[in-house]
């Protein structure tokens, strides 16, 4: 619990600023877009229930996630002039399951002149029972995602394979993802660079688990990998 809480404060605090990459403007340049766009979609990929098993008709889930990496990657200009080390995203998000092994999910956040907001469906390839509960649960899931900020607009696709192990109160899991992103900057001060647009494909690796403490308390924290940059993801909230 202590490590969940030192996370979410460094979380909180990397977006706590009131202007959010205030020298995006004047940074940016035409090769810069599509390395800005590889971190920030790695952290919207992150930004996601990590399960392998489905809610469950009439199931469904409620709470904050976030994911943090650690520093930005090497090419990040954008980023690593602006003096940003590590950084986040908290969102609010909810799910419902549905039958046929099928959850939908919404998620987002509006604050410090960013509006982002997305969803996504999680399918459960295999679900386990009583007998063959040693064995994992699967799931593969779909989001799309997308940002609104002053000086840019970002659209983000996700793909996760999931593989969940229910155990009684620690359920480890693994996961494996894919995030497409496309970053169109809006405003700059650098000619020509307004209307320019990158999209930037990043792999991402998962080990976690997703601890039950308390009857219907789903807390969850997870070591992650984005492009090979390190990072941590976490949520906390209520399922049923």
């Amino acid at each position: 619990m202590k490590l969940f809480a030192t996370l979410a404060l460094v979380l909180a605090a990397s977006f706590a600023s009131a202007e959010p990459l205030p020298d995006f403007a004047t940074l940016i340049r035409k090769d810069y877009i599509k390395p800005l766009a590889l971190d920030l979609g790695g952290i919207l990929g992150s930004a996601s229930q990590h399960s392998g098993r489905t809610l469950g008709f009439p199931g469904f889930w409620v709470g904050a996630i976030g994911a943090i990496q650690f520093k930005p990657d090497v090419n990040d200009r954008v980023l690593r002039d602006s003096n940003v080390k590590t950084f986040g995203l908290p969102m609010l998000e909810a799910g419902v399951g549905l039958p046929f092994n099928i959850d939908v999910i919404v998620h987002g956040i509006t604050a410090s002149g960013w509006k982002i907001y997305g969803g996504g469906i999680r399918y459960g390839v295999y679900q386990t029972g009583l007998i063959d509960t040693f064995l994992p649960n699967v799931s593969l899931s779909a989001f799309g995602d997308r940002i609104n900020q002053d000086f840019f607009n970002l659209t983000h696709a996700g793909f996760n394979a999931t593989a969940t192990w229910n155990l009684p109160i620690i359920k480890p899991f693994i996961l494996a993802g894919l995030d497409v992103t496309k970053l169109k900057v809006t405003s700059a001060t650098t000619p020509g660079v307004a209307g320019l647009s990158d999209t930037a494909t990043g792999s991402r690796f998962s080990l976690g688990a997703d601890l039950t403490p308390f009857p219907f308390i789903s807390l969850r924290g997870a070591y992650t990998l984005r492009h090979g940059m390190p990072g941590a993801d976490m949520s906390l909230g209520v399922k049923f």
